[in-house]
């Protein structure tokens, strides 16, 4: 299952200007931007969701190496210059913030990238775009269904909920952003912060809003359900 989540994010995403080569686990990869806790790369081959590795690459005196997982992926829309389709892969990093916000610092003192000035206004046309949509349109919920679910997701949501259950700054931090989002409309997601619990919130928003919160609720209680 391939899914990519909307250009939502509340941190500063940089694009790249230069060519960044380097490596995740045993893919090569092409940088296309970087935030503050992942990167967009492109690459050869699929990769699945979930999928755990390190993620290298270098220029000049300034390397990155730190554990990274797979959020999102997807197949490009359109081929490259040699005219081959290629895979882009949204990578949450797992460790060693401070490190990786140190290189991008560097980066971008040496114009290796630069700040997505664009990213914003994108975002502002689009919740216009659905303010209209849901002015004229009934709303639809939607009830996630065992085939809704695939091994990948329960992966990635067992791994983000261990992550965050382990550092409880860090859930606090995505929850507290997944609420105010909700509350104040500016997500693509028709539900109500109060409806969910608080562990929901903060691994959907630490995955990037990438899997409905219906799914990680079904999976959660899935999960639960198990161990009672």
């Amino acid at each position: 299952m391939t899914t990519e989540p909307e250009d939502l994010r509340e941190t500063e995403r940089f694009l790249v200007t230069e060519k960044l080569v380097g490596s995740f686990g045993a893919a090569q990869v092409v940088l296309l931007d970087v935030a503050e806790q992942g990167v967009q790369i492109e690459h050869s081959h699929p990769l699945r969701l979930a999928t755990k590795g390190r993620l290298w690459f270098k220029h000049h005196d300034t390397i990155v190496s730190l554990h990274a997982f797979v959020v999102w992926s997807r197949l490009s829309k359109s081929p490259n210059e040699q005219g081959k389709y290629l895979y882009h892969s949204g990578l949450r990093i797992d460790e060693r913030v401070s490190e990786y916000l140190a290189a991008i610092r560097t980066l971008s003192e040496h114009g290796v990238i630069r700040s997505d000035d664009d990213s914003l206004a994108r975002k502002r046309r689009r919740e216009e775009e659905r303010d209209l949509q849901r002015s004229g349109k009934p709303v639809v919920k939607h009830v996630a269904t065992e085939s809704d679910i695939s091994p990948d997701q329960v992966l990635l949501i067992q791994h983000a909920r261990e992550r965050l259950r382990s550092n409880f700054d860090e859930a606090q931090k995505w929850y507290s952003r997944a609420y105010f989002a909700l509350r104040d409309g500016r997500t693509g997601a028709n539900a109500e912060p109060t409806r969910y619990p608080e562990d929901v919130l903060a691994i959907w928003e630490y995955l990037e809003r990438s899997v409905p919160l219906p799914i990680i609720q079904r999976i959660i209680d899935q999960v639960e359900g198990r161990n009672r």
